[in-house]
Protein backbone atom coordinates (compact mmCIF):
# COMPACT_ATOMS: atom_id res chain seq x y z
CA UNK A 1 0.00 0.00 0.00
CA UNK A 2 0.74 3.10 -0.58
CA UNK A 3 1.66 5.93 2.37
CA UNK A 4 3.58 9.10 0.39
CA UNK A 5 3.42 10.83 -2.31
CA UNK A 6 5.71 13.01 -3.09
CA UNK A 7 4.09 15.11 -6.14
CA UNK A 8 4.70 18.65 -8.68
CA UNK A 9 8.58 17.54 -8.41
CA UNK A 10 11.14 18.47 -11.26
CA UNK A 11 13.01 15.18 -10.85
CA UNK A 12 16.59 14.29 -11.91
CA UNK A 13 17.19 10.47 -11.36
CA UNK A 14 20.57 10.41 -13.70
CA UNK A 15 18.86 9.12 -16.82
CA UNK A 16 17.94 12.40 -18.63
CA UNK A 17 20.73 15.56 -18.36
CA UNK A 18 17.95 17.82 -16.99
CA UNK A 19 14.81 17.65 -14.43
CA UNK A 20 11.93 16.41 -15.34
CA UNK A 21 8.01 16.75 -14.44
CA UNK A 22 7.42 14.12 -11.86
CA UNK A 23 6.08 12.11 -8.70
CA UNK A 24 7.45 9.97 -6.41
CA UNK A 25 5.29 7.32 -5.00
CA UNK A 26 6.59 5.84 -1.81
CA UNK A 27 6.06 2.84 0.54
CA UNK A 28 7.36 1.92 3.64
CA UNK A 29 10.80 4.20 2.59
CA UNK A 30 11.07 2.88 -0.91
CA UNK A 31 10.04 4.46 -4.13
CA UNK A 32 7.74 1.70 -5.79
CA UNK A 33 6.60 4.38 -8.59
CA UNK A 34 7.68 7.47 -10.38
CA UNK A 35 5.15 9.02 -12.43
CA UNK A 36 5.14 11.17 -15.32
CA UNK A 37 2.68 13.85 -13.30
CA UNK A 38 0.67 14.35 -10.12
CA UNK A 39 -1.45 10.96 -9.28
CA UNK A 40 -4.72 10.86 -7.29
CA UNK A 41 -4.41 8.69 -4.03
CA UNK A 42 -5.84 9.29 -0.68
CA UNK A 43 -2.81 9.14 1.32
CA UNK A 44 -0.29 11.76 2.46
CA UNK A 45 0.79 13.89 -0.14
CA UNK A 46 3.67 16.58 0.06
CA UNK A 47 3.70 19.21 -2.78
CA UNK A 48 7.34 20.53 -3.31
CA UNK A 49 5.49 23.31 -5.33
CA UNK A 50 7.90 22.86 -8.59
CA UNK A 51 11.40 22.60 -6.57
CA UNK A 52 14.64 20.19 -8.26
CA UNK A 53 14.85 16.77 -6.63
CA UNK A 54 17.99 14.62 -6.65
CA UNK A 55 19.33 11.69 -5.35
CA UNK A 56 20.58 12.13 -1.59
CA UNK A 57 24.36 13.50 -1.88
CA UNK A 58 26.46 10.78 -1.81
CA UNK A 59 30.53 12.10 0.14
CA UNK A 60 32.64 9.25 -1.16
CA UNK A 61 35.53 10.10 0.80
CA UNK A 62 35.14 11.67 4.41
CA UNK A 63 36.54 10.87 7.91
CA UNK A 64 32.94 10.86 9.88
CA UNK A 65 34.88 10.37 13.54
CA UNK A 66 37.28 12.91 12.87
CA UNK A 67 35.16 15.01 11.34
CA UNK A 68 32.84 15.20 14.87
CA UNK A 69 35.91 15.85 16.82
CA UNK A 70 37.71 18.25 14.44
CA UNK A 71 34.17 20.10 15.23
CA UNK A 72 35.23 20.62 19.04
CA UNK A 73 38.75 21.79 18.66
CA UNK A 74 40.38 25.08 18.20
CA UNK A 75 39.73 26.39 14.55
CA UNK A 76 42.66 27.68 13.01
CA UNK A 77 41.13 27.95 9.37
CA UNK A 78 40.47 31.45 9.80
CA UNK A 79 44.02 32.31 10.91
CA UNK A 80 45.73 34.99 8.62
CA UNK A 81 49.20 36.11 10.47
CA UNK A 82 51.24 35.27 13.52
CA UNK A 83 48.91 37.71 15.41
CA UNK A 84 45.61 36.31 15.15
CA UNK A 85 47.26 32.63 15.22
CA UNK A 86 48.42 33.09 18.76
CA UNK A 87 45.42 35.14 20.13
CA UNK A 88 43.60 32.04 19.34
CA UNK A 89 45.92 29.43 21.23
CA UNK A 90 46.04 32.31 24.52
CA UNK A 91 42.18 32.44 24.16
CA UNK A 92 41.58 28.46 23.99
CA UNK A 93 44.79 28.12 26.20
CA UNK A 94 42.86 30.28 29.21
CA UNK A 95 39.33 28.83 28.86
CA UNK A 96 40.65 24.70 29.50
CA UNK A 97 41.07 23.40 32.63
CA UNK A 98 44.68 23.03 33.68
CA UNK A 99 45.13 19.60 33.12
CA UNK A 100 43.59 19.74 29.36
CA UNK A 101 45.95 19.19 26.58
CA UNK A 102 45.15 22.23 23.64
CA UNK A 103 44.23 20.33 20.31
CA UNK A 104 43.66 22.93 17.52
CA UNK A 105 43.16 22.09 13.57
CA UNK A 106 43.24 24.22 10.37
CA UNK A 107 45.99 26.56 9.79
CA UNK A 108 47.35 26.85 6.02
CA UNK A 109 50.34 28.74 5.99
CA UNK A 110 49.77 28.96 2.37
CA UNK A 111 47.06 31.86 2.95
CA UNK A 112 49.33 34.41 4.75
CA UNK A 113 51.41 37.08 3.68
CA UNK A 114 54.80 35.16 5.10
CA UNK A 115 53.59 32.29 3.19
CA UNK A 116 55.57 30.40 5.71
CA UNK A 117 54.61 27.81 8.36
CA UNK A 118 54.37 28.36 12.19
CA UNK A 119 56.99 27.10 15.04
CA UNK A 120 56.87 26.47 18.66
CA UNK A 121 57.56 29.85 19.28
CA UNK A 122 54.36 30.68 17.82
CA UNK A 123 52.80 28.30 20.59
CA UNK A 124 54.49 29.83 23.77
CA UNK A 125 51.24 31.67 24.74
CA UNK A 126 49.97 28.56 25.87
CA UNK A 127 52.76 28.46 28.33
CA UNK A 128 53.42 24.88 29.56
CA UNK A 129 50.39 23.15 28.44
CA UNK A 130 50.40 20.08 25.81
CA UNK A 131 49.66 22.42 22.71
CA UNK A 132 48.96 20.31 19.19
CA UNK A 133 47.90 22.31 16.11
CA UNK A 134 47.32 20.11 13.07
CA UNK A 135 47.90 21.85 9.75
CA UNK A 136 44.47 22.23 7.11
CA UNK A 137 45.24 18.94 5.27
CA UNK A 138 46.42 16.56 8.24
CA UNK A 139 49.30 15.54 7.40
CA UNK A 140 51.57 17.99 8.97
CA UNK A 141 51.63 19.00 12.91
CA UNK A 142 52.74 21.74 15.00
CA UNK A 143 53.72 21.13 18.54
CA UNK A 144 55.01 22.73 21.60
CA UNK A 145 58.13 22.26 23.87
CA UNK A 146 56.00 20.21 26.66
CA UNK A 147 55.41 18.18 24.01
CA UNK A 148 58.16 17.65 22.24
CA UNK A 149 59.36 16.80 25.73
CA UNK A 150 56.97 13.63 25.57
CA UNK A 151 58.50 12.89 22.03
CA UNK A 152 61.65 10.54 21.37
CA UNK A 153 63.10 12.87 18.15
CA UNK A 154 65.90 10.02 17.73
CA UNK A 155 63.76 7.07 16.38
CA UNK A 156 64.19 6.90 12.68
CA UNK A 157 61.01 7.77 10.68
CA UNK A 158 61.06 7.22 7.02
CA UNK A 159 58.08 8.36 5.14
CA UNK A 160 58.08 11.75 7.45
CA UNK A 161 60.38 14.23 8.78
CA UNK A 162 60.60 16.20 11.80
CA UNK A 163 61.44 20.56 11.31
CA UNK A 164 64.84 21.50 12.32
CA UNK A 165 66.19 24.80 12.12
CA UNK A 166 69.64 26.05 11.10
CA UNK A 167 71.20 25.19 14.13
CA UNK A 168 69.22 21.34 14.46
CA UNK A 169 67.07 22.42 17.09
CA UNK A 170 63.09 21.48 16.61
CA UNK A 171 60.97 23.64 15.09
CA UNK A 172 57.99 21.50 16.16
CA UNK A 173 56.41 20.78 12.91
CA UNK A 174 56.56 17.45 12.24
CA UNK A 175 55.62 15.97 8.61
CA UNK A 176 53.45 12.67 7.70
CA UNK A 177 55.03 9.89 9.32
CA UNK A 178 56.96 11.86 12.37
CA UNK A 179 53.04 13.20 12.89
CA UNK A 180 51.01 10.20 12.72
CA UNK A 181 53.95 7.65 15.15
CA UNK A 182 55.75 10.70 17.27
CA UNK A 183 52.94 12.81 17.94
CA UNK A 184 49.19 10.71 17.13
CA UNK A 185 49.97 8.46 19.77
CA UNK A 186 50.51 11.07 23.05
CA UNK A 187 47.81 12.98 22.58
CA UNK A 188 44.94 11.86 25.14
CA UNK A 189 42.06 10.25 23.22
CA UNK A 190 38.86 12.31 23.63
CA UNK A 191 36.74 10.85 26.84
CA UNK A 192 34.14 8.34 25.27
CA UNK A 193 31.27 10.13 25.99
CA UNK A 194 32.45 13.21 24.04
CA UNK A 195 33.06 10.68 20.71
CA UNK A 196 29.77 9.64 21.02
CA UNK A 197 28.36 12.71 21.23
CA UNK A 198 30.74 14.41 18.34
CA UNK A 199 29.28 11.03 15.78
CA UNK A 200 26.34 12.23 16.18
CA UNK A 201 26.62 15.61 15.54
CA UNK A 202 28.54 14.68 12.82
CA UNK A 203 25.62 13.08 10.89
CA UNK A 204 23.17 15.42 11.58
CA UNK A 205 25.89 18.10 9.84
CA UNK A 206 26.00 15.60 7.26
CA UNK A 207 22.17 15.34 6.78
CA UNK A 208 22.33 19.56 6.69
CA UNK A 209 24.05 19.38 4.08
CA UNK A 210 22.35 16.59 2.06
CA UNK A 211 24.64 13.82 2.44
CA UNK A 212 22.55 10.92 2.90
CA UNK A 213 25.32 8.46 1.80
CA UNK A 214 29.12 8.38 2.86
CA UNK A 215 32.38 6.53 2.82
CA UNK A 216 34.02 6.70 5.77
CA UNK A 217 37.33 6.19 6.80
CA UNK A 218 37.77 5.07 9.67
CA UNK A 219 39.82 2.55 12.21
CA UNK A 220 38.74 -0.73 13.15
CA UNK A 221 38.45 0.12 17.10
CA UNK A 222 35.97 3.25 15.86
CA UNK A 223 33.79 1.18 13.73
CA UNK A 224 33.32 -1.61 16.50
CA UNK A 225 33.03 0.84 19.28
CA UNK A 226 31.38 3.93 17.69
CA UNK A 227 29.53 2.49 14.27
CA UNK A 228 28.60 -1.07 14.74
CA UNK A 229 26.39 -0.55 17.48
CA UNK A 230 24.34 1.66 15.32
CA UNK A 231 24.68 -0.08 12.67
CA UNK A 232 20.49 -0.72 11.76
CA UNK A 233 19.76 2.89 13.12
CA UNK A 234 22.55 5.59 11.61
CA UNK A 235 20.80 8.33 9.84
CA UNK A 236 23.57 7.91 7.27
CA UNK A 237 24.58 5.16 5.08
CA UNK A 238 27.87 4.59 5.89
CA UNK A 239 30.06 2.66 3.64
CA UNK A 240 33.68 1.86 5.77
CA UNK A 241 37.27 1.98 4.88
CA UNK A 242 39.09 0.52 7.46
CA UNK A 243 42.27 2.93 8.02
CA UNK A 244 44.34 0.42 9.89
CA UNK A 245 47.55 -0.81 7.72
CA UNK A 246 50.01 -2.77 8.75
CA UNK A 247 51.20 -5.92 7.83
CA UNK A 248 50.49 -8.56 7.78
CA UNK A 249 46.42 -6.94 7.43
CA UNK A 250 43.72 -7.54 10.32
CA UNK A 251 40.59 -7.94 8.33
CA UNK A 252 39.33 -11.90 9.59
CA UNK A 253 36.71 -10.09 12.22
CA UNK A 254 34.35 -8.01 10.07
CA UNK A 255 33.17 -11.87 8.82
CA UNK A 256 30.92 -11.93 11.74
CA UNK A 257 30.29 -7.93 12.13
CA UNK A 258 26.35 -7.17 11.91
CA UNK A 259 26.54 -5.43 8.92
CA UNK A 260 23.25 -3.97 7.16
CA UNK A 261 21.71 -1.62 4.52
CA UNK A 262 23.01 0.94 6.53
CA UNK A 263 26.41 0.30 7.55
CA UNK A 264 28.88 -2.36 5.76
CA UNK A 265 32.87 -2.50 5.45
CA UNK A 266 34.17 -2.45 2.00
CA UNK A 267 37.90 -1.16 1.56
CA UNK A 268 40.99 -0.76 3.43
CA UNK A 269 43.11 2.00 2.88
CA UNK A 270 47.07 2.76 2.82
CA UNK A 271 49.08 6.31 1.97
CA UNK A 272 51.54 6.19 -1.07
CA UNK A 273 52.15 10.38 -0.53
CA UNK A 274 51.16 13.44 1.54
CA UNK A 275 49.49 16.84 -0.19
CA UNK A 276 50.53 19.28 -2.06
CA UNK A 277 50.34 21.99 0.86
CA UNK A 278 52.91 20.23 2.09
CA UNK A 279 54.71 19.74 -0.44
CA UNK A 280 54.77 15.97 0.59
CA UNK A 281 52.77 14.36 -2.47
CA UNK A 282 55.37 12.37 -4.58
CA UNK A 283 56.05 14.12 -8.44
CA UNK A 284 57.68 12.65 -10.98
CA UNK A 285 59.61 16.16 -11.00
CA UNK A 286 60.48 18.73 -8.57
CA UNK A 287 58.34 21.26 -7.17
CA UNK A 288 58.77 24.59 -8.61
CA UNK A 289 59.41 26.30 -5.31
CA UNK A 290 61.19 23.64 -3.50
CA UNK A 291 63.58 22.27 -6.26
CA UNK A 292 65.58 20.06 -3.52
CA UNK A 293 62.46 17.70 -3.26
CA UNK A 294 59.80 15.80 -5.05
CA UNK A 295 57.83 14.84 -2.51
CA UNK A 296 57.64 11.82 -0.32
CA UNK A 297 57.00 7.94 -0.85
CA UNK A 298 55.09 6.90 2.27
CA UNK A 299 54.01 3.57 4.45
CA UNK A 300 53.61 0.46 2.35
CA UNK A 301 55.32 2.33 -0.81
CA UNK A 302 57.56 3.65 1.02
CA UNK A 303 58.47 0.15 2.04
CA UNK A 304 57.98 -1.38 -1.48
CA UNK A 305 55.54 -3.68 0.45
CA UNK A 306 52.31 -1.75 -1.76
CA UNK A 307 52.07 -4.89 -3.91
CA UNK A 308 51.87 -7.27 -0.81
CA UNK A 309 49.33 -4.70 0.89
CA UNK A 310 47.20 -5.10 -2.19
CA UNK A 311 47.11 -8.63 -2.58
CA UNK A 312 46.16 -9.20 0.68
CA UNK A 313 43.38 -6.60 0.33
CA UNK A 314 41.97 -7.87 -2.01
CA UNK A 315 42.13 -11.58 -0.74
CA UNK A 316 40.05 -10.40 2.10
CA UNK A 317 37.09 -9.24 -0.54
CA UNK A 318 37.70 -6.17 0.17
CA UNK A 319 38.40 -2.75 -2.11
CA UNK A 320 41.95 -1.59 -1.87
CA UNK A 321 41.55 2.27 -1.73
CA UNK A 322 44.97 4.27 -2.12
CA UNK A 323 45.68 7.88 -1.37
CA UNK A 324 47.34 9.30 -4.10
CA UNK A 325 47.89 13.13 -4.92
CA UNK A 326 51.06 13.54 -6.69
CA UNK A 327 51.44 12.31 -10.21
CA UNK A 328 54.30 9.89 -9.44
CA UNK A 329 52.06 8.20 -6.76
CA UNK A 330 48.94 8.28 -8.95
CA UNK A 331 50.72 6.48 -11.75
CA UNK A 332 52.13 3.84 -9.26
CA UNK A 333 48.89 3.40 -7.70
CA UNK A 334 46.50 3.19 -11.41
CA UNK A 335 49.38 0.42 -12.69
CA UNK A 336 48.95 -1.76 -9.22
CA UNK A 337 45.09 -1.49 -9.70
CA UNK A 338 45.44 -3.28 -13.18
CA UNK A 339 46.70 -6.27 -10.96
CA UNK A 340 43.26 -6.39 -9.43
CA UNK A 341 40.57 -9.41 -9.68
CA UNK A 342 37.84 -8.11 -12.29
CA UNK A 343 34.90 -8.08 -8.87
CA UNK A 344 37.46 -5.90 -6.76
CA UNK A 345 36.14 -1.89 -7.10
CA UNK A 346 39.71 -0.66 -6.27
CA UNK A 347 39.37 3.59 -5.93
CA UNK A 348 41.88 5.62 -6.20
CA UNK A 349 41.55 8.84 -3.55
CA UNK A 350 42.50 12.69 -4.39
CA UNK A 351 44.59 12.17 -8.10
CA UNK A 352 45.29 16.10 -7.47
CA UNK A 353 48.46 16.00 -10.21
CA UNK A 354 47.68 14.53 -13.34
CA UNK A 355 49.51 14.63 -16.51
CA UNK A 356 49.84 12.73 -19.59
CA UNK A 357 51.46 9.00 -17.97
CA UNK A 358 48.42 8.72 -15.84
CA UNK A 359 45.44 9.67 -18.10
CA UNK A 360 46.51 7.54 -20.24
CA UNK A 361 46.52 4.94 -17.46
CA UNK A 362 42.75 5.69 -16.23
CA UNK A 363 40.38 4.16 -18.85
CA UNK A 364 37.53 2.60 -16.49
CA UNK A 365 39.37 3.58 -12.93
CA UNK A 366 37.28 4.52 -10.51
CA UNK A 367 38.63 7.57 -9.20
CA UNK A 368 37.15 8.85 -5.69
CA UNK A 369 38.26 13.26 -6.35
CA UNK A 370 37.64 16.68 -4.23
CA UNK A 371 36.76 19.67 -6.52
CA UNK A 372 36.56 21.58 -3.61
CA UNK A 373 40.30 20.53 -3.35
CA UNK A 374 41.09 21.96 -6.41
CA UNK A 375 39.19 24.96 -5.11
CA UNK A 376 41.42 25.91 -2.41
CA UNK A 377 44.31 24.57 -3.89
CA UNK A 378 44.44 26.88 -6.61
CA UNK A 379 45.89 30.03 -5.21
CA UNK A 380 49.57 27.91 -4.70
CA UNK A 381 49.19 25.91 -7.76
CA UNK A 382 51.43 28.13 -9.71
CA UNK A 383 53.69 28.40 -6.59
CA UNK A 384 54.34 25.30 -5.81
CA UNK A 385 53.92 23.17 -9.91
CA UNK A 386 54.98 26.23 -11.99
CA UNK A 387 53.55 24.69 -15.73
CA UNK A 388 52.34 21.84 -14.23
CA UNK A 389 49.48 23.52 -12.36
CA UNK A 390 47.37 23.49 -15.16
CA UNK A 391 46.94 19.26 -14.36
CA UNK A 392 45.78 20.04 -10.89
CA UNK A 393 42.36 17.62 -10.98
CA UNK A 394 41.75 18.02 -14.98
CA UNK A 395 37.86 16.84 -14.48
CA UNK A 396 36.80 17.36 -18.14
CA UNK A 397 40.59 15.36 -19.48
CA UNK A 398 39.90 12.54 -16.27
CA UNK A 399 36.31 12.23 -17.94
CA UNK A 400 37.88 12.05 -21.58
CA UNK A 401 40.35 9.47 -20.69
CA UNK A 402 37.53 7.10 -19.30
CA UNK A 403 37.87 7.45 -15.82
CA UNK A 404 34.61 6.87 -13.37
CA UNK A 405 34.49 9.97 -11.32
CA UNK A 406 33.01 9.99 -8.26
CA UNK A 407 33.21 13.13 -5.59
CA UNK A 408 33.20 13.80 -2.12
CA UNK A 409 34.77 16.28 0.03
CA UNK A 410 37.68 14.53 2.30
CA UNK A 411 36.06 16.44 5.56
CA UNK A 412 36.92 17.77 7.68
CA UNK A 413 39.85 18.75 5.96
CA UNK A 414 37.50 20.91 3.53
CA UNK A 415 33.64 22.18 4.08
CA UNK A 416 31.55 18.80 3.96
CA UNK A 417 29.37 20.98 1.83
CA UNK A 418 28.27 19.23 -1.24
CA UNK A 419 27.16 22.72 -3.32
CA UNK A 420 30.76 23.92 -2.64
CA UNK A 421 31.91 20.46 -4.45
CA UNK A 422 29.54 20.91 -7.33
CA UNK A 423 30.18 24.82 -7.93
CA UNK A 424 34.23 23.90 -8.29
CA UNK A 425 33.25 21.02 -10.69
CA UNK A 426 30.86 23.17 -12.44
CA UNK A 427 32.53 26.60 -12.70
CA UNK A 428 36.01 25.92 -12.75
CA UNK A 429 36.73 28.41 -10.09
CA UNK A 430 39.15 28.72 -7.25
CA UNK A 431 37.47 29.19 -3.78
CA UNK A 432 37.54 32.80 -4.18
CA UNK A 433 35.64 32.62 -8.07
CA UNK A 434 37.95 33.19 -9.82
CA UNK A 435 38.95 31.40 -13.28
CA UNK A 436 41.15 28.77 -12.92
CA UNK A 437 41.78 26.40 -15.78
CA UNK A 438 38.04 26.69 -16.75
CA UNK A 439 38.56 24.81 -19.64
CA UNK A 440 38.40 21.71 -17.00
CA UNK A 441 34.91 22.29 -16.24
CA UNK A 442 32.33 19.70 -16.42
CA UNK A 443 29.05 19.91 -17.02
CA UNK A 444 26.28 20.14 -13.94
CA UNK A 445 24.54 16.68 -14.96
CA UNK A 446 27.99 14.96 -14.96
CA UNK A 447 28.85 16.67 -11.35
CA UNK A 448 25.43 15.69 -9.97
CA UNK A 449 26.27 12.09 -11.40
CA UNK A 450 29.51 11.98 -10.42
CA UNK A 451 28.06 13.02 -6.63
CA UNK A 452 25.18 10.95 -6.37
CA UNK A 453 25.14 7.56 -8.86
CA UNK A 454 29.04 6.83 -8.98
CA UNK A 455 29.80 7.99 -5.70
CA UNK A 456 26.78 5.71 -3.96
CA UNK A 457 28.67 2.61 -6.36
CA UNK A 458 32.14 3.06 -5.16
CA UNK A 459 30.01 3.03 -1.58
CA UNK A 460 28.99 -0.83 -2.72
CA UNK A 461 25.35 0.71 -2.55
CA UNK A 462 22.19 0.31 -4.95
CA UNK A 463 22.04 3.07 -7.22
CA UNK A 464 19.81 5.68 -5.28
CA UNK A 465 16.38 6.77 -6.83
CA UNK A 466 15.35 3.93 -8.42
CA UNK A 467 11.84 2.11 -8.25
CA UNK A 468 12.52 -0.81 -5.39
CA UNK A 469 15.01 1.58 -3.93
CA UNK A 470 15.49 3.49 -0.67
CA UNK A 471 13.80 6.41 -1.00
CA UNK A 472 16.75 8.91 -0.26
CA UNK A 473 16.40 12.21 -1.95
CA UNK A 474 17.37 15.86 -1.58
CA UNK A 475 14.87 19.03 -2.21
CA UNK A 476 16.52 21.90 -3.59
CA UNK A 477 16.29 25.90 -3.12
CA UNK A 478 16.69 26.87 -6.86
CA UNK A 479 18.31 24.36 -9.50
CA UNK A 480 21.75 23.54 -9.41
CA UNK A 481 21.86 22.83 -13.15
CA UNK A 482 20.59 26.01 -13.91
CA UNK A 483 23.18 28.05 -11.84
CA UNK A 484 24.63 26.44 -8.62
CA UNK A 485 25.47 29.55 -7.12
CA UNK A 486 22.33 30.21 -6.33
CA UNK A 487 21.19 26.92 -5.19
CA UNK A 488 21.23 24.71 -1.76
CA UNK A 489 20.18 22.03 -0.49
CA UNK A 490 16.37 22.25 1.61
CA UNK A 491 14.84 19.22 2.65
CA UNK A 492 16.87 15.32 3.19
CA UNK A 493 14.97 12.67 3.53
CA UNK A 494 16.04 9.28 4.19
CA UNK A 495 13.98 6.10 3.92
CA UNK A 496 11.03 8.65 3.12
CA UNK A 497 11.41 10.05 6.37
CA UNK A 498 12.60 14.04 6.30
CA UNK A 499 15.33 13.84 8.87
CA UNK A 500 16.70 17.43 8.10
CA UNK A 501 15.52 21.32 6.34
CA UNK A 502 12.27 21.64 5.68
CA UNK A 503 9.15 20.83 2.94
CA UNK A 504 8.52 23.84 0.46
CA UNK A 505 6.28 25.72 2.79
CA UNK A 506 5.53 22.79 4.74
CA UNK A 507 2.89 21.35 2.96
CA UNK A 508 1.89 18.16 4.72
CA UNK A 509 -1.98 17.66 4.22
CA UNK A 510 -2.91 14.04 3.92
CA UNK A 511 -5.92 14.92 0.57
CA UNK A 512 -6.78 13.73 -2.13
CA UNK A 513 -5.09 14.70 -5.30
CA UNK A 514 -6.92 15.21 -8.97
CA UNK A 515 -5.15 14.62 -11.58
Amino acid sequence: MVDLVIQNARLWDGTDPLPRAASLILRQGRVVEIAAADVALDVQTIDVRGSVVTPGLVDAHLHLMLGGETMRHVDLSQVTDRESFEAKIEQAAASLPSDRWLVASGWNETLWSCNEPPDRSWLAVAGSRPVVCWRCDWHAVLVNDAVLERVDLSQDITGGHVGRDASGNPTGLLAEAAAWELVNPMVPPMPEADRMQSRDRAMQHLLAHGITMARTMEYRADIEQFLSPLAGELPVRLSVVQLDRELPLDTGWHANMPWTDRLRLTGCKAFFDGTLGSRTARLHTPYADAPHTRGLWVERANERLDGAWCQQVCEAGLAPVVHAIGDAAVLRALELFRTCPIDIRPTLEHAQLVGPSELAAMGGMRLSVQPAHRAADAHMANARLGERACRLLPLRDMQAAGARLSFGTDWPIVSVDPVATLRAAITGEDDCGQPFYSDQAISPSAAMYAHTYEAAEVCGFDPPLRVGADADFVVWSGDPFDNIHAASVQATVVAGTLLAGEWPQEDRSKRSISA
